[in-house]
């Protein structure tokens, strides 16, 4: 009788490691559809507020100064930006650090609310599509969410697709325990 040598445990249904595999895939699933829109949002946000802030400041100086003054505010909001985006950068990675905290920190108080089966139903949909970059059902560092958001971002059709179904799959999930409201 020969021996089966080096099973992946991770992906053999019944046994521990595929549970926790299965419930890491959907922690991550939703924490990076989350960091990726907030990241979007923010990133859309502060690009309008330096445009619109730039826009105002300049057209006070031109008001008040002329049009060299207009043009010089215009010149310094311009080299700001960079510090502006890169501040917008240093945010995303601190909130994305933390929610994989609170992900370890909640993970034993979560799980047992994972066995619904709609909540295979994110990672299902991850796995049907590539990219060319890490899963959005793993655990992603600062340049993986980065490359996500400009995929986003550059309105990539594939990417839309994607981010709608599970933007639709995360409005269908299940309040968890503390987080509905209680009358």
């Amino acid at each position: 009788m020969t021996e089966r040598k080096n099973v992946d445990k991770m992906n053999l249904p019944g046994t521990i490691e595929a549970e926790t595999n299965r419930e890491k895939r959907i922690m991550n699933s939703v924490a990076n559809t989350s960091i990726i829109l907030m990241g979007t949002l923010m990133g859309g946000f502060s690009e309008f507020m330096v445009n619109a802030t730039g826009a105002m400041a300049s057209g006070m100086a031109e008001a008040f100064g002329g049009v060299e003054a207009g043009e010089e505010v215009r010149g310094k909001v311009k080299q700001e930006k960079p510090e502006v985006i890169e501040k917008i950068r240093d945010m995303m990675s601190e909130m994305r650090a933390g929610i994989y905290e609170q992900i370890e920190q909640k993970r034993q108080e979560i799980e047992p609310f994972l066995s619904d089966p709609v909540f295979d139903l994110g990672p299902r949909k991850i796995d049907e599509y590539e990219f060319g970059l890490p899963k959005l059902s793993e655990e992603l560092d600062d340049a993986a969410l980065a490359q996500y958001v400009l995929l986003l971002e550059s309105e990539d059709v594939k990417f839309g697709e994607l981010f709608k179904v599970l933007s639709e799959w995360m409005n269908s999930l299940p309040a968890l325990p503390g987080k509905t409201n209680s009358k």
